[in-house]
């Protein structure tokens, strides 16, 4: 739901500011997109093409545009001028923060394996030592897969540790859903047991059954970016990789 939400939002802001937007899906092996698509080569036959905007993506599939010469931005991680990313690091700052000022003593975090590595578990940590939080490495999960029932499970998990946390931030959103399952399941009370930060998106929200506040992603302002950010690198002033800030709305 989340990228077909970012296509429409892409195709009715391109074509709003007079672009002509032409969709093209990526059905090949991986061992094929770092090669140029048949359709991309018809189409610049044909005539000049501006630029590339790529969703689902990985950086290796950069590698074509680059050998073709075109201007491209891509939603994916990445270090350079043409990636757009959510600002992880700023969220879970955030988040950290929501919870202590809530009362919290502690904290936990289910987040995706990419999300995990060591720079972000020492921006963890250091957050958690300025907010006076308690950190354990037991209490954070990070999975290959983030699907509802990898959230489930997690906070089942959890649930059974001694000590266990007060506050917990879950990301992505089809994880989180798994988790309020589990919550309910294991009549865990909310707020008084556990605290939440849950991510959603804007254009797919969901209900929770009990109290949380929400780290939002807004589609709409993703879209804007990506134009804005391939404008920039046309123009040859992007400077570097592009990141969205979520918005943190209290329960």
């Amino acid at each position: 739901m989340f990228y077909l939400s970012l296509f429409w939002s892409l195709m009715k802001q391109g074509q709003e500011q007079g672009i002509e937007m032409v969709p093209l899906i990526e059905t090949r092996p991986a061992s094929m997109a770092v090669i140029e698509p048949p359709e991309v080569a018809r189409i610049r036959r044909e005539g000049p093409v501006d630029g590339v905007i790529g969703f689902m993506v990985y950086p290796a599939m950069t590698t074509w545009m680059r050998e073709a010469g075109l201007s491209w931005t891509v939603f994916c991680q990445g270090k350079g001028i043409g990636f757009v990313d959510m600002d992880h690091r700023a969220m879970i700052r955030e988040a950290l923060e929501r919870l202590a000022a809530r009362g919290c003593r502690s904290a936990g975090l289910m987040i995706p394996s990419d999300m995990a590595d060591a720079a972000m578990l020492e921006h963890v940590e250091n957050v958690c030592a300025k907010t006076g939080l308690e950190v354990n490495y037991e209490w954070i999960f990070a999975t290959r897969v983030s699907q509802e029932p990898n959230g489930y499970s997690q906070l089942c998990a959890l649930w059974e540790r001694t000590p266990r946390p007060d506050g917990l931030i879950v990301f992505p959103d089809r994880a989180a859903r798994g988790v309020l399952s589990a919550i309910m399941e294991k009549r865990v009370r909310v707020p008084e047991e556990l605290r939440l930060v849950l991510h959603r998106n804007a254009e797919s929200p969901y209900v929770s059954p009990v109290p949380c506040d929400w780290a939002e992603v807004n589609v709409a302002e993703l879209a804007r970016l990506l134009l804005d950010n391939l404008r920039e690198v046309i123009a040859g002033r992007a400077t570097g990789p592009r990141l969205l800030k979520m918005r943190l709305i209290a329960e």
